[in-house]
């Protein structure tokens, strides 16, 4: 056994950050259930509380799995018993299974909030009540459950019977139309819809088309005669980023511009931001489309170094993670620059109708200062749209 190194103690570290988790899921679930508004049904919650909810039940259920695994590692490596290791009569396999039942849920942790902030801002700058609710409302939930379920499509190259490969496959494709219900209903609303282009609306259709390209990217891995040529390949590096960058990291962007005016009570430059997108948005691109290509070439992931003929896509790559850089940068600078210019931001700058919208910006402590009115339905916009037309 290897005494000098510091894997157990690194081990222990996840393992607390997985009870941490574990935490968190129940804190929200509690919150959810006994601390709303008893005025405030179940099909009057918004969205994004909806997708945390259904995020902090993954949270509850799949984290405890990688926890018991961690424990399983450091019992092995301190006792010497064989549980994973070959040389001890372990099976490593049995890790994988583990490890993949529950990092494919955790991808649902990250992505579950991000949809819940774009089903938040479409409505808003499309002025219009989301289309489908209710059918986002379990598609979120429908997600949290399938995507427990979906793990060894990881596992196609590891030794698995014909029938399992069937029926993870059956899955994988499954799980897929819970995400296209979501894309469907954000497009149906923005159809005929009164659109104001915003920074958060912009980046909230970035998000929606690299997502689309991750999720269909999803689909090439999940069928298993696609998958044997391209696992472990820059393929499945370029569809991970599309779906976790492409989709979390875009979606917390338009998070960050939708509630920045709210929670600091400033605007922001809208020129630069836009420019900031539009160069990430780009720069996304120019790096992870050409490893679309190099993983059908043939190049591995977790490579640090290439033949001569990968040389052109991953120069494409570089190039673009300059302009991805830059893109990023541009919009951090100019959120924080807006500390400096400080122009009061209005307590509802954008329209929204959700409750936060009813507050002063920045929100004074515990929020309400007085008990809000809550609306028999979240994204009602006639209200709004009638002071809109007393301003004017």
């Amino acid at each position: 056994m290897e005494i000098n190194t510091n894997v157990s103690l690194t081990v222990m570290a996840a393992f607390t950050l997985g009870m941490s988790s574990m935490l968190t899921g129940l804190n929200f679930v509690t919150t959810f259930h006994r601390m709303r508004d008893r005025r405030m049904g179940l099909m009057q919650i918004p969205l994004f509380t909806w997708s945390l909810y259904a995020t902090a039940w993954v949270q509850i259920l799949a984290t405890p799995v990688i926890s018991i695994t961690l424990l399983l590692v450091v019992a092995e490596r301190l006792f010497s018993i064989g549980i994973f290791d070959p040389d001890r009569g372990g099976d490593p396999i049995l890790y994988q299974h583990l490890f993949w039942m529950y990092s494919h849920p955790a991808v649902y942790i990250m992505i579950l909030p991000g949809m819940g902030v774009i089903s938040e801002i479409i409505p808003v700058f499309s002025r219009k009540s989301i289309f489908g609710y209710k059918a986002i409302v379990w598609s979120s939930m429908a997600i949290a459950v399938a995507g427990s379920l979906v793990w060894a499509h990881h596992m196609y190259t590891s030794g698995m019977s014909d029938v399992s490969v069937f029926i993870f496959s059956l899955l994988t494709f499954l799980v897929a139309i819970p995400s296209a219900v979501k894309v469907f209903s954000w497009i149906a609303t923005m159809y005929k819809g009164s659109i104001e282009m915003t920074p958060p609306l912009l980046l909230s259709l970035i998000f929606i088309y690299l997502f689309s390209v991750g999720g269909l990217t999803g689909l090439v891995l999940g069928a298993v005669g696609t998958d044997i040529h391209v696992h472990d390949t820059q393929f499945v590096v370029s569809h991970f980023h599309f779906v976790m960058f492409g989709g979390t990291g875009f979606a917390f962007f338009a998070a960050l511009h939708f509630w920045w005016p709210k929670m600091f009570g400033i605007m922001y430059d809208f020129k630069k931001a836009y420019i900031g997108s539009v160069l990430a948005a780009v720069g996304f691109l120019f790096h992870y489309v050409p490893m679309f290509i190099l993983g059908l070439q043939g190049m591995p992931r977790r490579y640090y170094d290439y033949l001569p003929k990968y040389e052109t896509g991953n120069f494409l790559a570089g190039f673009g993670a300059i302009i991805l850089c830059a893109g990023i940068l541009l919009m951090f600078v100019n959120l924080f620059m807006s500390f400096k210019k400080r122009v009061p931001a209005p307590a509802n700058p954008w329209g929204g109708t959700t409750l936060e919208w009813m507050v002063p910006s920045p929100p004074p402590m515990h929020n309400f200062t007085e008990t809000p009115e809550i609306k028999s339905f979240p994204y009602d916009f006639t209200a709004i749209a009638t002071e809109m037309e007393k301003e004017e």
